[in-house]
């Protein structure tokens, strides 16, 4: 069970319920089905019986009966209905239903005034009980004195025992086609509720893949508490890898200085300054690392297929959207920097696009004579011009535009400044907001 999915665990659990529920249903039901039908036979063979005493008559120590009788039940051979009077010992009449059935003395004899009903009776002695019985005595004049006849009622069961089986087979027949029209229904169920589970799944897999940044989707209020402490993981992990890059950048910064003293010593061994040109190589490895830029500028990089790549990865984190969005970059264009540098600055402009955009972006670069122009525009909302100076400081956060743009912006900003560019914010012919990046290049001579 520790590996089932728990939509099993709940199908499982479902089909458990159902396995008790039916059978104790069905019993429960008979129960109550038997228990009517034996009243009702109860009710029925009184009231035959009663017509018995009713017809019988003893004239001195003679009995009489009529030849038929009102009951047809028991006028009719192989009716299923048998009737019988005991006097003295003796069954001195039966009914003419009897007349292919052989029947003995019973047993049991009420006394006088009581009446005993069986459910499970039979006409022959030591014979699987097939009949209900139903006997009453009175208590009639002789001659002489008071004399107690026994009236007896037989009914076989095979017609109760066919209603029995046809209302069982009706019942199981009709809960099983219910099991599985509630299994179903519980299925349906089981996808509805589980429909936030697969949201925040999808979600936790696309922020660890870096898609996105925070759990943004509405869930229950179940889901709440595990939201905002997911995010809150992410926020802190973030804010933890930021200060651990800018502890990183002070401490290569901080022993830069000593460092090159250090080296500048006369007579210093060549043992001593070769250790000390080790680690100047490593502080410049993580210099590189926490200001992520300022080693590549004599690489080229093609910035056609980055546009291309970072395109298509948007159009399918925001397939939802549906955007439009333009290139026209050359195909022969460069970038004279670090390749990551480039992907993370137009990723985080064109991310900011797509979250503002409402359906169109066009992305453009070309060079001039010193610089590497590049262009992002959205038809969004903008961004208000008493918010484009704050955002362009270094450092800034604008966590109330939309999304989290401005974390996005300041990252923008921070590679701006390493490659020593200019950075500006426009309202776009588009209507939205227009960002420009000027990143310094190198003439050819």
């Amino acid at each position: 069970m520790k590996h089932f999915s728990l939509k099993l665990r709940s199908v499982l659990a479902a089909l458990l319920a159902l396995a008790v529920f039916i059978p104790v249903t069905v019993f429960v039901l008979d129960e109550a089905y038997t228990r009517s039908l034996t009243q009702a036979k109860f009710s029925e063979l009184k009231l035959m019986n009663l017509a018995l005493v009713s017809a019988f008559e003893l004239e001195g120590d003679n009995p009489r009966m009529p030849e038929f009788l009102y009951e047809d039940q028991l006028n009719l051979p192989d009716s299923g209905y048998i009737g019988m009077i005991v006097y003295q010992q003796n069954i001195i009449w039966q009914s003419a239903s009897a007349l292919n059935t052989s029947v003995t003395i019973p047993t049991l004899m009420p006394a006088v005034g009581e009446e005993i009903f069986q459910p499970q009776s039979n006409l022959i002695k030591d014979t699987p009980p097939a009949y209900f019985m139903f006997s009453f005595t009175a208590e009639f004049e002789s001659s002489d004195s008071f004399e107690p006849v026994h009236f007896y009622i037989f009914n076989s069961r095979q017609t109760f025992n066919e209603e029995r089986e046809m209302f069982l087979a009706t019942v199981w027949r009709g809960l099983l086609f219910l099991g599985i029209g509630l299994l179903l229904l519980w299925l349906a169920g089981i996808g509805v509720v589980l429909t936030p589970v697969r949201k925040l799944i999808d979600e936790i897999r696309r922020t660890s893949l870096g898609e996105q940044t925070t759990l943004s989707n509405n869930y229950p209020a179940e889901f709440s508490g595990l939201k905002k402490s997911i995010n809150h993981l992410l926020q802190t992990e973030e804010q933890q890898r930021l200060r651990y890059k800018n502890s990183l950048g002070d401490l290569a910064h901080s022993l830069k200085t000593p460092l090159a003293v250090a080296l500048g010593t006369r007579g210093l061994p060549d043992e001593a300054r070769e250790a000390l040109l080790q680690v100047d190589m490593l502080i410049q490895r993580q210099l590189k690392r926490a200001t992520a830029g300022q080693s590549g500028w004599q690489c080229a990089v093609f910035v056609h297929p980055v546009f291309t790549q970072l395109v298509n990865a948007m159009h399918k984190v925001y397939r939802d959207k549906d955007l439009i969005i333009e290139q026209h970059v050359a195909s022969d264009l460069t970038f004279y920097g670090d390749k990551t540098d480039l992907f993370e600055l137009l990723g985080n402009l064109l991310d900011n696009a797509c979250k503002a955009a409402r359906q169109q972006i066009k992305l453009s670069a070309y060079t001039n004579e010193h610089y590497l122009v590049i262009t992002v525009d959205d038809d969004g909302p903008g961004i208000a011009h008493t918010q484009r100076a704050h955002l362009l400081e270094r450092g800034a956060r604008l966590d109330t535009y939309t999304e989290g743009q401005g974390i996005g912006m300041a990252v923008v900003s921070d590679i701006v400044a390493i490659y020593q560019g200019r950075l500006e914010i426009f309202t776009s012919e588009l209507g939205g907001a227009g960002i420009r990046v000027h990143l310094p290049y190198p003439s050819v001579s």
